[in-house]
């Protein structure tokens, strides 16, 4: 144990140094905020203001990149089905639906009440013209892969096929859409729920292309609208009138601020201007303890990005050496301090196989973790393989998000600790981050992948050959058989099993460093109720309300 403490010393001084330089900065947990001192009194506005840190760049579903976004146009919009305070699957837009003996033919049903915000009926066609242009190469949807099941769905997306009349998807009628679908999807019932599929109204669309941009023209289905929308400060949202379950919706607005600042969020939750928030890292520990703030799942897992285009990181030892340099444990304990789990594979806690839980079935012992014995053993022979004697100055990149500079700075310093490399960060602004993890513009950087639905097989195909989202440039023929295996699979147990197989070979690759397994902190005033979460699902408001 004291070898120990004397290992992890300079992290540790890192660390305290890091806490320390900050505290005079960072707002500090108070026990008695306006919130919690007026807990007991009345709030007969039923109003909820939510920061939604940046300014979403589009609320139009399919075009929609990222979370916050999606949890703003899922109280506006509403899919086929939605899910419950359980995670159960429930009607939404259709009231019931059909599906065929051998799965592959969903017929929904939609209810005679839907409606959108401007009073015109929600209809089969709506959801079908909603779709097709979210797969039209042009569309540039970047979620748009998620509607590959359907049948032909991949060859319209990928330009192959250019006649919509052969997608599998039909309006029967205004109020039955028909949707076919490759092969069996066990998940896909559930994915009509997901924001990138949402729908729009195909008239709206049609007479005007920009109507999802402003508050005047935005039309939508959900049991909110858009009220008002201050661009990069913030959106109101009032119930829609015309929502078929407007009784179930208890709030009278909902006002997203745009605050992309931890502190300053803190301080507006501390004095009652935010109703929900993340807090920073550096109460985030302190919170917790004293049961202030809430941890809530999120299917998502932490990692280091390989490029396998670098001449360096392109040696498999040279990547393993990198992994097993670092202390995961320590990592979430210290660092990142919201209740995280070590990770050490790609498919994070609480995700599906379509068999049972996958983690459960796959184990954790995938990899041997932190060794620095081992780390210094693979580097000599990865440096060897290289013809190399010693390592270059490598550099990480990472985006300037408070957390991930803190992650990035622990993981240099046991980088220089136990391996003895000199690790440059690269820290940039997210959008300039993204844009150059895409390019291929790094050698290894910070990143991580959340799941769009409850099934495990999302996050793998972005790591096949050729794949879109294959930022990492890699390429492993028996990976990607294992995981073309996954998807014509119809046996639910041999095809988790094969997708076990891919994860092995992923990680016998290290064709990615994991971190840890996500969770998200969260500051709820007390007096909110029923706001739903899930591990996948965007946030549900629709039944919320404030005592």
């Amino acid at each position: 144990m004291i070898k120990r403490l004397i290992r992890y010393s300079l992290l540790l001084s890192l660390l305290i140094l890091t806490a320390c330089s900050q505290s005079t900065n960072s707002p500090q947990p108070q026990t008695n905020s306006p919130k919690e001192s007026s807990s007991n009194t009345k709030n007969t506005t039923q109003a909820l203001t939510i920061n939604a840190k940046t300014e979403p760049s589009s609320l139009n579903p399919a075009l929609i990149d990222n979370q916050s976004a999606g949890d703003i146009a899922n109280q506006l919009f509403e899919g086929l089905v939605r899910v419950d305070k359980n995670g159960e699957i429930v009607p939404g837009v259709a009231e019931k639906w059909d599906i065929s003996e051998d799965k592959t033919v969903y017929t929904f049903h939609l209810r005679q009440d839907a409606k959108w915000s401007n009073g015109e009926p929600v209809t089969a066609d709506d959801f079908v013209y909603s779709w097709e242009k979210a797969l039209r190469p042009d569309t540039g949807a970047p979620l748009a892969d998620n509607l590959s099941f359907i049948k032909n769905g991949s060859k319209y997306l990928a330009g192959e096929l250019k006649d919509p009349s052969a997608l599998g998807m039909k309006a029967l009628d205004p109020q039955t859409l028909q949707v076919t679908l490759e092969r069996p999807t066990p998940f896909f019932l559930r994915l009509t729920s997901f924001f990138s599929v949402l729908p729009i109204n195909k008239k709206v669309d049609e007479s005007n292309s920009s109507w999802s941009g402003e508050a005047a023209s935005f039309v939508s289905n959900g049991p909110f609208m858009m009220k008002e929308w201050k661009h990069d400060q913030e959106i109101v949202m009032v119930p829609n009138p015309q929502y078929w379950a407007k009784d179930a919706v208890k709030l009278q607005s909902i006002v997203w601020k745009m605050v992309n600042d931890q502190n300053t969020e803190y301080q507006m939750f501390q004095t009652g201007e935010l109703d929900i928030a993340f807090p920073p890292t550096s109460a985030t520990a302190k919170l917790l303890a004293e049961g202030k703030a809430k941890t809530v799942p999120v299917a998502r897992t932490a990692y280091v990005r390989y490029n396998h285009k670098d001449s360096l990181f392109a040696n498999q030892k040279i990547r393993k050496a990198f992994a097993s340099a670092i202390d995961r444990k320590l990592l979430v304990e210290k660092v990142v301090q919201g209740g995280q789990t070590p990770a050490t594979a790609l498919i994070p806690e609480g995700l599906s196989s379509g068999n049972g839980d996958f983690r459960t079935q796959a184990g954790t012992d995938q990899y041997t973790g932190y060794s620095v014995e081992e780390a210094k053993k693979l580097l000599e022979e990865g440096l060897k393989e290289l013809n190399q004697t010693t390592l270059p100055k490598v550099t990480f990149l990472t985006d300037n998000n408070d957390l991930r500079s803190k992650i990035s700075q622990a993981l240099q310093e046991m980088w220089k600790r136990d391996l003895g490399v000199e690790v440059e960060i690269k820290s940039m602004e997210r959008k300039v981050f993204v844009q150059s993890v895409k390019a291929g513009e790094y050698q290894f950087a910070l990143y991580s992948t959340g799941a769009d639905y409850d099934d495990s097989y999302n996050l793998f195909g972005q790591f096949t050959t050729g794949d879109g989202y294959n930022y990492s440039n890699y390429s492993n023929s028996e990976y990607d058989n294992y995981v073309k295996a996954a998807f014509m699979e119809t046996d639910p147990a041999k095809r988790a099993e094969h997708m076990i197989e891919a994860e092995k070979v992923l990680m016998n690759d290290m064709a990615i460093n994991p971190l840890y397994y996500d969770k998200v902190v969260i500051l709820e005033n007390e007096r909110v109720k029923n706001v739903y979460r899930f591990a996948v699902s965007a946030l549900d408001l629709r039944e919320a309300f404030v005592e």
